[in-house]
Formats: C-alpha cells, sequence, structure tokens
C-alpha cells in the first residue's frame, strides 16, 4: 500500500504546531484520525499566520 501524499503535510504540520504535543502520537493513529488532526493542524497552522 502507498503512503497517502497527505501524511506528509501531517508530518510537516505537526512539526510546526509542535507546541501541541501531537508529533509523538502521529504513529500510532489510524488514518481516520490522522485525516481529523491534518484539519485541525491546517486550521491551527492558517490562524498563526493571521496574527
Amino acid at each position: 500500500m502507498n503512503r497517502p501524499d497527505w501524511l506528509n503535510e501531517l508530518e510537516a504540520l505537526a512539526a510546526r504546531c509542535s507546541h501541541l504535543g501531537v508529533t509523538d502520537d502521529l504513529s500510532s493513529l489510524t488514518l481516520a484520525d490522522a485525516w481529523a488532526l491534518l484539519l485541525r493542524l491546517r486550521r491551527e497552522a492558517a490562524s498563526d499566520g493571521a496574527q
């Protein structure tokens, strides 16, 4: 099974938002949980950029 491209984005956003403390937990997430986290981190990154 090939790795979805959005997982790379998730890892980058998790590193960017390291203050949330999710980086160490990424490998234990289901794909559904990882997708939900990606959406949350996208919102977090967008709000950080707006400030």
